[in-house]
């Protein structure tokens, strides 16, 4: 070999070392044959004791057989393959340094044809995605949940009634709507300001979460409404429900900035799935409805 062409494979090789993200090369039969890169240790372990074990060797065992079929397909299609996973160091026998808890990748594999190894080999070059993914978690739920009182918002509400009414269509199965809106939460805004009208429609979606739990999706429709669906659940008993959410709402109390201690009080409307035909405008019609009936009345809650 040539000084020069020393000298050229020498940089190559330093280059690559040097290289945060990890290539490893990967057997047709799943054995880790060489590790190039991978030198940033808070996103990557030292996977160099790897070298010479096969994927069922360290790695549980749907995964171990889940990056085999990655790598065989790669080598006998001569294509680029791409993989998203999430891995813990912890998961993989060997390893017991870099970053803790489950981390996530997308690799990028592609076979080598230059017949360095002594079976057919394919490049497995692995980047950590988890502050990718942990964004798009945060953007995804930033785009369902109301940013305030982390209940749903209005469109992923909508969506989920849609799909909880196809099912009790299906089974044949009751569902009920429950909708609530706050008195006189306007004149504590334009009284107080809008940090005491966070803590009343805070206060409120907590009295609401501790009565549902589990029961259904509860939503937040705009400044001082909220609804709940109630999957399997009959109108009479969602009427119980809801008084018991406004008791739980009265019963909030919380002071104002000169000093008295207030309550919120509220209304509600209650409606159900009748017919197959009848879709979330329907109940959205007939729950609001039901409130606009209660005026002029001494009631604060009443089905349609």
């Amino acid at each position: 070999m040539s000084d020069a062409l020393k000298h050229t494979y020498s940089h190559l090789e330093a280059i690559a070392s040097a290289m945060p993200d990890p290539i490893f090369i990967m057997g047709e039969d799943g054995t880790y044959l060489d590790i190039v890169g991978g030198q940033e240790r808070t996103l990557y372990a030292d996977g160099s004791s790897l070298i010479g074990k096969k994927y069922q060797d360290v790695l549980p065992e749907k995964m171990a057989q889940r990056f085999l079929k990655v790598v065989q397909k790669s080598i006998a299609s001569n294509t680029l393959q791409e993989i998203e996973y999430q891995l813990a160091n912890d998961e993989v026998d060997g390893i017991s340094e870099g970053p803790t808890g489950g981390q996530w990748y997308e690799a990028r594999v592609y076979p080598l044809t230059d017949g360095s190894y002594d079976q057919p080999a394919a490049i497995w070059l692995a980047i950590n995605i988890t502050s990718r993914k942990h964004m798009e978690e945060q953007i995804e739920h930033l785009s369902s949940n109301d940013p305030l009182t982390n209940l749903y918002n209005r469109d992923f509400f909508l969506d989920l009634l849609n799909e909880e009414m196809n099912r009790a269509k299906m089974n044949n199965q009751p569902l009920s709507l429950i909708k609530i809106n706050l008195d006189c939460f306007k004149n504590i805004t334009d009284g107080y300001g809008h940090e005491m009208g966070d803590k009343a429609i805070l206060g409120a979606a907590h009295a609401i979460k501790s009565v549902i739990k589990d029961m259904g999706p509860i939503g937040r429709l705009s400044c001082d409404q909220f609804m709940v669906a109630l999957p399997e659940v009959k109108a009479v008993d969602a009427y119980r429900i809801g008084k018991l959410i406004q008791e739980k709402i009265s019963g909030h109390k919380f002071k104002l900035d000169d000093g008295t201690t207030t309550c919120l009080t509220s209304h509600a409307g209650v409606t159900e799935l009748r017919d197959p035909a009848e879709d979330s405008q329907v109940l959205f019609k007939r729950v609001n409805e039901a409130i606009g009936a209660l005026k002029g009345t001494r009631e604060i809650i009443k089905i349609q």
